[in-house]
């Protein structure tokens, strides 16, 4: 096969996408309020059990990342996506792996603890959705900021800090699936002209 034939499936494919994509004005719903449930249960146990938090956080994300992979894979399908060309596995999955191993290396080499090896894997995380809203959905591109600047306030909030930050953190990620993305604008050029 040429160069300039694959070249053009390749534009044709992600034309389709995008189109498909834009026609069903849908994200994935699933995903989202799995990661909120998940952020409802292990925030606050941080002000109430901090003890159980890391006990339950671990198998509680790698059911939510099970839970992920399989909404996501559904989600795809409906869409039309080819699984060889699809990289936001790879984003998602091997991001948060980079950002455990960062919040874990950056608590080891800075000696932090506790609380404040908590507000650093918040701020990674704040980070890493920035980084997903540039890539994937633009609800993290203010979710992103939003989650650095609260991670680093938890510190200043005398009582239910983690609370308040899972409840904000959750909300950022259940309301825009409340409501469905506008379809793209048509530009003025592509608009027919009214013949009288």
């Amino acid at each position: 096969m040429s160069d300039a034939r694959r070249i053009h499936e390749d534009i044709q494919y992600v034309r389709e996408i995008v189109a498909r994509s834009e026609q069903s004005n849908r994200r994935p719903v699933l995903i989202y309020w799995t990661w909120a449930l998940f952020v409802l249960i292990t925030y606050p146990l941080m002000d109430f059990a901090p003890r159980y938090a890391n006990l339950v956080s671990l198998p509680g994300v790698i059911i939510c990342f099970a839970l992920t992979v399989y909404f996501s894979r559904r989600f795809k399908q409906s869409l039309g996506v080819k699984k060889r060309r699809d990289r936001s596995g790879l984003f998602w999955f091997g991001g948060t792996i980079l950002l455990i191993f960062c919040a874990i290396s950056l608590s080891i080499i800075m000696h932090l603890h506790g609380q404040a090896s908590g507000q650093l894997s918040v701020v990674l995380v704040g980070i890493f959705y920035f980084l997903g809203g540039v890539n994937y959905d633009r609800n993290f591109l203010w979710l992103g900021p939003l989650l650095c600047a609260a991670g680093l306030a938890v510190g200043f909030v005398p009582h239910y800090g983690w609370t308040a930050l899972g409840i904000v953190f959750a909300l950022g990620l259940i309301v825009p699936t409340l409501f469905a993305p506008r379809p793209p604008a048509v530009a003025a050029e592509n608009v027919p002209a009214e013949t009288h």
